[in-house]
């Protein structure tokens, strides 16, 4: 089994970093991102450890032909995944190449792992019974918080030790009990009990801000305002203004500013210097004025755009 660990100061390289997603992250709080990524891989597992200290829109795809399951490790945690807000502790699923949308508090610090899709419904199904493994095919399973405490806190330490002796991951005994270690125990905490339903005003607020989205994915060339996404969706400023503070903990105007910088600086990592400079890449996303972008970026990244590691 594959084991490594990386600290990272860019949100574009930790969108990159784990292994089997496809996923874009970009941060909207400001200050200098740092994160530190835990991964395990073999053929039939996927296993990442991450931590983070901005707020970041995470978008992408989850790994084809696996079905996987993420568990907070702290709280309270306050967020939105998958247009279900995130309160306390509960297991996050997702199916086999499942499109999905997480909103990140201002620090996060959670585990995830996947397995093949069948194995995991055979798995549940022997370990918890029919009814325990239905819940499968849900987004969000609230936990009781006693129990998620624990298991964070069970699950932390075995993965530190693992952390502290790596040559482990070479020997096919070790590398099998991590894995099953680790699956034993985040299914330990499905409880059709604890299965409520979902919040309907921020499912309304999570859409809201998809189709946000959507429409700043389909005018990527036309700078968007607060009041063209108004008149897109037919909604007040107020309605927008209380959609994306509840699901993205930004206002409109900061979503809309972080979206154009973010884009300037994967602009940024993935062209050599001579091949684009920084006012060209800004100019890309509608900044005209140098010293206001720049003081910008610098506030939403912690470094001026020239400062930013360029490609190769």
């Amino acid at each position: 089994m594959e084991f490594r660990v990386r600290a990272l100061s860019d949100v574009h390289d930790h969108s990159l970093a784990v292994n089997g997603w496809e996923q874009v992250y970009s941060q909207l709080t400001p200050g200098r991102f740092e994160s530190v990524v835990m991964q395990a891989q073999a053929s039939d597992f996927l296993f990442f450890r991450e931590s983070t200290n901005r707020s970041v829109a995470q978008s992408g795809i989850a790994p084809r032909g696996f079905a996987s399951i993420a568990l907070p490790l702290q709280r309270p945690v306050s967020g939105t995944f998958q247009g279900c807000r995130l309160e306390g502790y509960a297991l996050w699923l997702l199916g086999p190449g499942e499109e999905f949308r997480f909103y990140t508090p201002e620090t996060m610090y959670y585990l995830g792992a996947s397995i093949p899709a069948d194995e995991m419904r055979s798995l549940a199904s022997c370990v918890l019974g029919d009814r325990a493994a239905a819940l499968l095919d849900r987004n969000l399973l609230p936990v009781d918080v006693d129990e998620g405490e624990r298991v964070g806190t069970e699950l932390s330490r075995f993965l530190d030790a693992f952390r502290q002796q790596p040559a482990a991951f070479d020997n096919p005994v070790a590398s099998k009990r991590f894995r099953d270690e680790v699956l034993s125990m985040l299914l330990e905490l499905f409880n059709p009990e604890h299965a409520k339903k979902r919040d309907l005003t921020h499912a309304t607020y999570a859409e809201i801000v998809s189709r946000s989205e959507r429409i700043l994915q389909q005018r990527a060339d036309e700078p968007q305002t607060v009041l063209d996404l108004c008149v897109a969706l037919r909604c007040s400023r107020r309605t927008l203004q209380t959609s994306f503070q509840r699901v993205a903990n930004v206002s409109p105007i900061e979503y809309l500013r972080s979206v154009r910088l973010n884009g300037v600086r994967r602009l940024l990592r993935s062209t050599q210097q001579d091949e684009l400079m920084v006012g060209d890449a800004a100019a890309q996303w509608g900044f005209t004025h140098p010293s206001y972008f720049a003081r910008e970026y610098r506030g939403l990244f912690g470094e001026l755009p020239s400062q930013t590691l360029r490609k190769g």
